[in-house]
């Protein structure tokens, strides 16, 4: 069975990929995840507004995600700054047809 942790790293590697071909220069990194992750948050909110998910329940059920992704996120989710790049990631999930995808992780999302 396809597990939802693997489904959110595939969710998270094809989007970064994704959005690293928007900027070619730029390394994957933990700011890109970042983004993601809180752009499937907004997806998962957005199309169930009684799960009430955060990406800190994402970051709290997998042990292996490293203190600089975890700082990153936390950042990217609480500055205004970074508001339209969040908004662009969901954009392109959703014309991508990776939203689908988004359906299956929003699990990991909700409160434990």
């Amino acid at each position: 069975m396809f597990s939802v942790r693997n489904a959110t790293l595939c969710l998270t590697l094809v989007s970064t990929g994704f959005a690293s071909s928007c900027f070619a220069s730029q390394p994957v990194d933990a700011h890109q995840v970042a983004v993601t992750l809180i752009a499937v948050e907004q997806l998962c909110n957005k199309a169930n507004p009684a799960l009430n998910g955060s990406f800190e329940n994402v970051l709290a059920s997998d042990p292996d995600t490293d203190e600089a992704t975890k700082a990153e996120a936390r950042k990217v989710s609480s500055d205004p700054a970074y508001k339209g790049e969040i908004e662009f990631m969901v954009q392109s999930l959703k014309s991508s047809g990776l939203v689908v995808l988004t359906q299956d992780l929003c699990k990991s999302y909700a409160a434990k």
